[in-house]
C-alpha cells in the first residue's frame, strides 16, 4: 500500500493492489471515508491495464505556487499540493499513475510511456468512485451534448443506472462534507482525449464513460497522458466555490502579454430580438447605450453582414465599447477555414468570438477547440465557446477563454418554461465552480418568465462570468431602475464569498473590488433572509438594496447607512431574491461617451405634469419614474405642452410606456394629422419600456398630444417622455411592384387577407431588379430589405457594376414550423452614386429569400439637421 496525505495532513489518500495485482485507491477526510476502494485501469491497443501492475518505483514532490489570471473568480489562486507518481511495468509496459493531493481534493491520472511515436488506440477507463452510504444526497444532470440541463437531486436509488454530466455534487448527511467530481485538461492537449462523462452503477459508484460521439477507438501515441479525474472535498459550499483545482491541473499560458484580454459586461440584441444582429442600425444603437451606461462590450449574434462589421468596430472603438462577433463553429471547423476567417475578423477590430453549435464531445471536436483557441490567441481574439462541453480548467493555459455556455441559461424561455428558480440556486454550486458559465443573465420583460425582476438583476452577482452577457433590450434597460445596479458592476471581480445556499433552495453570494461589495440572494420560496455585514472591515457604508416589490413584475430601490455590526433582513417573494451595493462613499454611476441613439441632448417630460383628457387617469406604478403614470383608457388624450426645440427638423420622441400586450397610439404634433405608430408588448402592465417615434418639431414651444389609436388595440399606461435632439436618417422604399421580374421570379400577396404583395421564385436564376434607386449624393448607403423567409437563405445583391455582395438573410418565423408570412429585416451597406442607381437581386444555384421592398438611407455619423 502506498499513501499520500495533502499538504496540511486534510486528506489521506491508499492506494493498494488486490491478489491479481490490479490498483485501487481510496480517499479519507480525517476519520471519515469520502472514497471507499474504487478502481484504476485502462483499456488500451497495447494491454488490457487492469492488473498485473509489477511496482517499479514511487516519486514524490511538493507543489505550492500562486497565480493570478485576467479572467478569474478571485484575485489570487492558491496551488498548494503533495504528488506521489507510482511507476508500474504492465503487460510489457511503462506505467504511471500520478496522484495530486491538495487539502480540498483528489486528482489522478494515467501515463503511459514507451517507444516515442508508438501508436496507441484507447479503448476505455476503468476509473470507477465508490461513495460510502452517507453521500446519499445528490445533484445530477442527465447527460446531454450541449450540458444545458437541470442539475436534479437525487438519491442512488432514484439515479439508477444512467449517464450523468460532469460536475456531480454529492452530500454527505453524516459531516456535512460536499464532493465534486469532474476532469481537467481536456481542450489544450491538442485532442488527445475525449470529454468524459459518469455512468452511475448499484452500490453507490460512479464509472468513467467516453463521449458517445466517441464511435471508434481513440487514437493517440506514446508517451500518452490521460485527462485529469478530480475530486473536489470540500467542508462546506465556499470552500467548494473558491476551489479552483482544475485550474491548478492546467499548465499555465506559455505568454507574456495578457494586456489584451479584458473582461466585460456586454449588452446582446439576440435574446429579445432574434434578428436584431442583421440590423447595422440596430447594433449602432446597442454600442451607443453600452457607451452612455459605462459598459464595456457588446456581442453581435448571429445575422450580422460582412459588409458592416467593420465599420460598427470603428465605431465602438471611438465610444470605447469592443464589439465580439458570434459564429457557428461549422464555419471554421477545420484548419482551412479557421486560417482563412479568423484573421479577416480580426482584421475588422473584433476584439471576441462567440463560437457555437460545437454540441459533441468526441476527441476530434475536443481538437477542433484547441485549433480554434490557437489561432483566436495567435490574433489576440478572446473566447466564449458555446454549445459546448464543461470547462476542465482550461482558462489557466488559454487565459482568454472568457465563458463558456454548458448551461441551461436564459435563451431556453424561448422554447420552454424553464429555467426556474431551483436551477438557478443550484448551479452556483455545481457548473459554475467548474468555470465561468455564460449563462445570459437579468432577463425580465418575457411573458414566461418565472422569477421575479429582482432575481434576475442578483443573477448577475450570484453568477460568475468573465463576459456577463446581459440578456434583455436597451428598449428594457434604460426606463429600469435595476440597470443603475449593472452600473455598478465591476467586468472582474477580486474575491467570493457563499454567505448562505443550499442547491435547489437558495443562494447569497457576496463578490468584491477595492473598496465595493456587491451581494446577490436568489430563493425558491418566500422568506425573510438576514445578511449579516461582518464580512466588512470596521467603518460606515452607503448600502444601496434592490429588492422585490409588490410582485415579481416590481422592483423597489431604498438606501440605508449601516456598519459592519448590523445585519440585514429581507423580505423575498416567492422565486424572488435581492442585490445590495456596498461603498464607503457615494460613487458615481459608471458612465461614458452620450451620442447617436442616447445623445445628451434630450429633455423628459412627466406624463404626470401633461394635461390629461377624457379617460385619462393616473395610476399608481412602482416602476415608473415617480411611482405613478397616466392610464389613457378607452377615450383618453394626454398632452404634452411646452416641449422646446432649438432647431426645427427631425427629432426623436421616445416613449416611456407600460403595456402587457401589443398596443398602439396615435400621435400628433402641434396640432398636424395624426400618426399611428404600433407599440410591442412591455412585457407586464408594470414592466417599463421604450419606442422611439421621429416626429418633425418647430424652433420654439411644442406640445404634443397622445391618444388611444383605436376601439380594439389596449391603450399604453404612459410613464414619460423623452424628446432627443438626434434622429435618424430617413429611408426611401420601393416596393417589389416597382421592381422589374425575370427569370421566372413574380409577385404573390403575402397571405389571403393581405393587401401587401412580395416578389417570389428569386434564386436559381429568378431575380428582382430596381433600376431607379435614387441618391442625393455618392456615398455609403444602408440597403434596407424587407423579406420573407422560412428558412436561412443566401441573396446576391448587385449594385451597378460593383461585384456582387453575398448576405445571408435569417429564417423569419422563429422556433415553430417554417413561415413564409412573416416579415424580417436585415441591412446591407452598399455604395452608391448620385443620381439613378441599379440594385439587382438574385442567385444563380440557390433559393433565395421572398422580398416585400427595399430602402436605402444615407449612412453616416447622425447630427442634428
Amino acid at each position: 500500500m502506498w499513501k499520500l496525505t495533502s499538504p496540511y495532513q486534510k486528506l489521506t489518500l491508499s492506494v493498494y493492489q488486490d491478489h491479481e495485482e490490479g490498483l485501487y485507491y481510496s480517499l479519507e477526510a480525517g476519520e471519515r471515508t469520502v472514497i471507499a476502494q474504487s478502481r484504476l485501469g485502462m483499456a488500451t491497443s497495447l494491454g488490457d491495464l487492469l492488473s498485473g501492475y509489477r511496482f517499479v518505483k514511487r516519486e514524490e514532490a511538493s507543489i505550492s505556487e500562486r497565480y493570478s489570471l485576467p479572467v478569474s473568480k478571485k484575485a489570487v489562486y492558491s496551488n498548494e499540493a503533495n504528488e506521489l507518481m507510482l511507476l508500474f511495468e504492465v503487460n510489457g509496459l511503462d506505467a504511471a499513475l500520478c496522484f495530486r493531493l491538495f487539502e480540498d481534493g483528489l486528482a489522478f491520472r494515467y501515463t503511459i510511456r514507451g517507444e516515442h511515436r508508438q501508436p496507441l488506440r484507447i479503448y476505455g477507463e476503468y476509473t470507477d468512485f465508490a461513495f460510502p452510504k452517507t453521500y446519499g444526497d445528490m445533484w445530477l444532470q442527465d447527460w446531454v451534448n450541449t450540458y444545458e440541463g437541470t442539475y436534479n437531486r437525487c438519491s442512488w436509488e432514484t439515479a439508477g443506472r444512467r449517464d450523468y454530466g460532469m460536475p456531480a455534487l454529492l452530500h454527505s448527511a453524516e459531516d456535512s462534507r460536499w464532493v465534486m467530481i469532474t476532469e481537467a485538461g481536456i481542450l489544450n492537449t491538442g485532442g488527445s482525449y475525449c470529454s468524459s462523462h459518469l455512468q452511475t452503477e448499484a452500490a453507490g459508484r460512479m464509472k468513467i464513460a467516453f463521449a458517445p460521439e466517441q464511435l471508434e477507438p481513440m487514437k493517440g501515441e506514446l508517451p500518452f497522458e490521460t485527462p485529469w479525474r478530480i475530486v473536489t472535498v470540500s467542508e462546506s459550499l465556499d470552500e467548494l466555490v473558491n476551489s479552483t483545482i482544475n485550474y491548478n491541473l492546467n499548465p499555465p499560458c506559455d505568454w507574456e502579454d495578457t494586456s489584451w484580454i479584458k473582461p466585460a459586461r456586454s449588452i446582446w440584441s439576440w435574446w429579445a430580438f432574434e434578428n436584431g444582429a442583421q440590423l447595422y442600425s440596430e447594433q449602432k444603437r446597442y454600442v451607443d447605450f453600452a457607451a452612455a451606461m459605462g459598459f464595456e462590450a457588446i456581442t453581435v449574434d448571429a445575422g450580422w453582414d460582412d459588409s458592416w462589421v467593420k465599420d460598427l468596430c470603428d465605431y465602438g472603438r471611438e465610444r470605447n465599447v469592443d464589439v465580439w462577433l458570434w459564429s457557428d463553429m461549422q464555419a471554421i471547423d477545420t484548419l482551412e477555414k479557421a486560417q482563412e476567417k479568423i484573421p479577416r475578423w480580426a482584421q475588422w477590430g473584433v476584439v471576441g468570438l462567440k463560437v457555437d453549435f460545437f454540441m459533441n464531445d468526441s476527441q476530434h471536436t475536443m481538437w477542433q477547440y484547441n485549433m480554434i483557441a490557437d489561432i483566436m490567441t495567435a490574433h489576440k481574439l478572446m473566447i466564449n465557446f458555446h454549445g459546448s462541453t464543461k470547462p476542465a480548467g482550461e482558462g489557466r493555459t488559454y487565459p482568454n477563454i472568457m465563458t463558456a455556455e454548458g448551461i441551461l441559461g436564459l435563451e431556453h424561455y424561448k422554447w420552454s418554461g424553464l429555467p426556474h428558480a431551483v436551477h438557478n440556486c443550484t448551479v452556483p454550486f455545481t457548473r459554475n465552480v467548474v468555470g465561468p458559465m455564460d449563462y445570459t443573465v437579468t432577463g425580465f420583460s418575457n411573458v414566461n418568465r418565472n422569477t421575479t425582476q429582482a432575481h434576475q438583476l442578483a443573477l448577475a452577482v450570484v453568477f460568475d462570468s468573465g463576459v456577463q452577457h446581459f440578456a434583455d433590450s436597451i428598449y428594457t434597460y434604460e426606463p429600469w431602475i435595476g440597470t443603475e445596479y449593472i452600473r455598478r458592476l465591476p467586468a472582474k471581480f477580486d474575491s467570493v464569498k457563499v454567505l448562505s445556499g443550499f442547491p435547489g433552495d437558495h443562494a447569497v453570494l457576496m463578490r468584491s473590488v477595492e473598496r465595493e461589495w456587491f451581494v446577490g440572494g436568489i430563493v425558491t420560496s418566500a422568506r425573510s433572509v438576514t445578511v449579516p455585514l461582518d464580512f466588512l472591515p470596521d467603518n460606515q457604508y452607503r448600502v444601496e438594496i434592490f429588492r422585490d416589490g409588490k410582485n415579481g413584475d416590481t422592483l423597489k430601490k431604498e438606501v440605508r447607512f449601516l456598519t459592519n455590526k448590523d445585519s440585514l433582513s429581507l423580505q423575498v417573494l416567492d422565486n424572488g431574491g435581492f442585490s445590495l451595493y456596498i461603498s464607503d462613499a457615494e460613487l458615481p454611476l459608471k458612465s461614458g461617451v452620450h451620442g447617436g441613439y442616447m445623445d445628451a441632448d434630450a429633455q423628459t417630460y412627466s406624463s404626470l405634469a401633461a394635461v390629461l383628457h377624457g379617460t385619462a387617469d393616473r395610476t399608481d406604478c412602482e416602476n415608473a419614474m415617480e411611482g405613478s403614470a397616466v392610464r389613457l383608457g378607452s377615450s383618453g388624450e394626454l398632452i404634452f405642452g411646452g416641449i422646446t426645440a432649438d432647431r426645427e427638423g427631425r427629432h426623436t420622441l421616445r416613449l416611456f410606456y407600460l403595456s402587457a400586450q401589443p398596443s398602439s397610439l396615435h400621435v400628433s404634433v402641434n396640432g398636424g394629422e395624426p400618426q399611428m405608430f404600433r407599440l410591442e408588448s412591455s412585457g407586464g402592465d408594470e414592466v417599463v419600456r421604450t419606442s422611439d417615434i421621429v416626429v418633425t418639431l418647430k424652433k420654439g414651444n411644442n406640445t404634443i398630444l397622445l391618444r388611444r389609436s383605436g376601439a380594439d388595440d389596449p391603450a399604453p399606461i404612459i410613464d414619460r417622455v423623452r424628446i432627443i435632439g438626434w434622429a435618424p436618417h430617413k429611408d426611401t422604399y420601393y416596393s417589389a411592384e416597382e421592381g422589374i421580374l425575370a427569370g421566372g421570379a413574380s409577385l404573390c400577396h403575402v397571405d389571403a387577407s393581405s393587401s401587401l404583395q412580395k416578389a417570389v421564385g428569386i434564386g436559381r436564376g429568378g431575380s428582382l431588379t430596381f433600376d431607379a434607386v435614387m441618391a442625393d449624393a455618392d456615398g455609403d448607403y444602408i440597403l434596407t430589405l424587407d423579406y420573407y423567409s422560412g428558412e436561412n437563405r443566401a441573396l446576391l445583391i448587385a449594385v451597378n457594376d460593383e461585384p456582387s455582395i453575398r448576405s445571408v438573410l435569417f429564417n423569419t418565423g422563429g422556433w415553430g414550423p417554417a413561415r413564409w408570412d412573416i416579415s424580417g429585416i436585415k441591412e446591407v451597406r452598399i455604395r452608391l452614386r448620385k443620381g439613378a442607381n441599379r440594385i439587382k437581386l438574385y442567385h444563380d444555384e440557390e433559393l433565395a429569400p421572398e422580398v416585400g421592398r427595399i430602402g436605402v438611407r444615407l449612412e453616416m455619423l447622425e447630427v442634428k439637421s
